[in-house]
């Protein structure tokens, strides 16, 4: 594993982070927790030191399992969690009764995709001083530490990222700072244009964006004006939310994207260097030096060897990160 700087924070990271969403939840089997902490811990004996949650990923749980496995190891890793969504009731009742859906969830074989959506209620947010302290008092007992090193406010939009609101949040986070409770803190944003109305703000330290084949409108300049104020770049969405799969048939990506001639390009430029597109899609976010770390998104065993295969790829030459990047112009 290789590691890069954290914008200048002080901080080194592993070049590739754990994208934690999908930890733990009445999805993921009865042994799900187990599986978790197995992966986890699997993910740091292959050198990955960034770990990237939030309060909502799976109404908390995502937090305690990181939390559990990495005890007594707390400064080998970087904790990134994030805090601004309110969960709506219907998904705290479930946080309750977690142990006792999980087996119900199995056996009638529910998927996520075919809940109805009344089922997981709707999500609201809140970036007032006061329920951001809570959410991070929250998060550090479920955590259990007393610090995180990253504290990252959760998809706000750019008019409440311009709001006076926002920026009174940025200074309770100062506070928090100065209490030693978040050593850094920044905001993960929905779009490169939400990322750029947040660098307005001296105290950033981190950004989180979408980037990857299929998302790159971060080259057209919030990248380089991150990188000039040394913020810290996390990058998700490296294999485009699924659509890179070499399984989709192209008739199924034409249903699914408008994208799909793009992809159908990656898939032949891979082919001639004999590499998958996936492989392609993170040797191309690695290749771009202003990003600190590229999260992954895993929950199996199966996810992390497949992930860490991808990582040690043989890198993109200049050629083809320019090939590569030609077709977001020409599709």
């Amino acid at each position: 594993m290789r590691y890069r700087n954290f914008g200048t924070t002080g901080i080194q990271v592993s070049e590739i982070g754990f994208g934690g969403s999908r930890l733990g939840g009445v999805f993921a089997g009865t042994k799900g927790s187990e599986e978790g902490l197995n992966v986890l811990r699997m993910a740091l004996d292959a050198g990955i030191t960034f770990y990237d949650t939030a309060d909502m990923y799976s109404q908390g749980e995502g937090e305690v399992l990181l939390g559990k496995a990495f005890h007594g190891k707390r400064d080998q890793i970087i904790i990134a969690t994030k805090g601004g969504y309110c969960l709506p009731a219907q998904k705290r009742l479930i946080a309750r009764i977690k142990p006792l859906v999980r087996p119900i969830v199995k056996a009638l074989g529910i998927k996520r995709e075919n809940l109805p959506a009344a089922v997981g209620g709707e999500l609201s947010q809140n970036f007032t001083p006061s329920y951001i302290t809570q959410a991070l008092e929250a998060s550090l007992k479920r955590l259990g530490t007393d610090y995180i090193d990253s504290y990252q406010l959760h998809s706000p939009p750019a008019e409440t990222i311009r709001s006076a609101e926002f920026a009174e949040t940025l200074g309770t986070l100062d506070k928090l700072k100065q209490q030693g409770k978040i050593r850094f803190y920044g905001v993960a944003a929905d779009t490169p244009h939400d990322a750029a109305t947040a660098l307005k703000y001296g105290g950033i330290s981190s950004l989180q964006m979408p980037f990857g084949l299929l998302d790159l409108e971060a080259l057209d300049g919030v990248f380089a004006e991150a990188e000039q104020r040394g913020v810290g770049i996390i990058a998700r969405g490296c294999f485009g939310g699924g659509l890179l799969k070499e399984s989709l048939t192209e008739s199924e990506l034409k249903a699914t994207t408008p994208k799909w001639e793009r992809i159908l390009a990656y898939r032949a430029l891979a082919a001639e260097s004999d590499q998958s597109v996936l492989e392609k899609a993170l040797q191309f976010c690695l290749y771009a030096k202003p990003i600190s770390v590229t999260i992954l998104g895993m929950r199996t065993e199966t996810h992390l060897r497949d992930n860490l295969r991808y990582y040690n790829a043989p890198p993109l030459t200049q050629a083809e990160y320019r090939a590569l990047c030609s077709l977001h112009i020409s599709k």
